[in-house]
């Protein structure tokens, strides 16, 4: 079911009184840590304005690259990156001081890449103005972004791709009968890449916009603005929303 307009207006309205652009930034300030993790811990991010890039390798350790960008030394002082870390959850928010963050003139963001343990869980990657990139992570992920693209790729379970303003591109080299995978976008398209021999059902909606499937699909109700049915027997609930934009399910070459 769609979202109303009501409830994402929220969120843009959020987005657009986040941080304000002025004069080109002229200061920086760079932060790096490697912390100890379990190799299926859970991770969290939320930033306003800076892109993020997450990326999977084979160390138990997480590794947080960030770059502080502002107008002035004095804006630097204004956002802080606060980070809460265990062996098996870690949390990372980018804070702004509140006064300045909405009645400010100025220019700031904080840009992050992560390395983390392959089989690690996204709980929840939560941005604003920002794009978000993942690679090669095989645990759940939960990606929100208003006002920014998402892509990722090289999964193996099922995941939530949501954006306001962006487009959606998800990629899975494996999936099982157990998964779920969302994609669900308001101004904005969602291509879903899966197997070529993957077996799901699908639930595919667009207000606005074209839906398209590779697979022999053994439908179950089809129209102009949506398209459910089971490919190979069945399996994965696979589930792509979206009201303006086109929709695509495409087999891996």
């Amino acid at each position: 079911m769609h979202r109303t307009a009501s409830l994402r207006f929220l969120a843009v309205l959020a987005a657009s009184l986040a941080l304000v652009s002025s004069a080109a930034a002229k200061a920086t300030e760079n932060f790096s840590q490697t912390y100890p993790f379990e190799a299926n811990g859970a991770v969290s991010l939320s930033n306003i304005n800076g892109d993020v890039e997450i990326v999977a390798w084979d160390k138990n350790e997480i590794s947080v690259v960030a770059e502080k960008i502002a107008s002035d030394e004095a804006g630097l002082k204004r956002m802080q990156i606060v980070i809460e870390h265990s062996p098996a959850h870690l949390v990372i928010k980018t804070e702004y001081e509140k006064k300045w963050k909405f009645w400010g003139n100025y220019r700031a963001e904080v840009r992050y890449k992560l390395m983390v343990p392959a089989g690690v869980t996204l709980e929840k990657i939560d941005v604003v103005n920002s794009d978000v990139t993942v690679r090669g992570v095989r645990g759940f992920v939960n990606l929100d972004s208003v006002n920014g693209t998402i892509e990722a790729e090289g999964l193996t379970a099922g995941g939530r791709f949501d954006t306001v303003n962006g487009s959606i591109r998800a990629a899975f080299d494996k999936i099982s009968a157990s998964d779920k995978i969302v994609l669900d976008t308001v101004n904005g398209s969602c291509s879903l890449t899966l197997p070529a021999n993957a077996a799901f059902d699908l639930n595919a909606d667009s207000v606005n916009g074209s839906i398209s499937c590779d697979y022999p699909i053994k439908i179950g109700r089809s129209g102009r603005r949506h398209l459910t049915g089971s490919v190979n027997g069945g399996g994965a609930n696979i589930v792509l929303d979206s009201v303006n934009g086109g929709l695509r399910i495409r087999a891996a070459k």
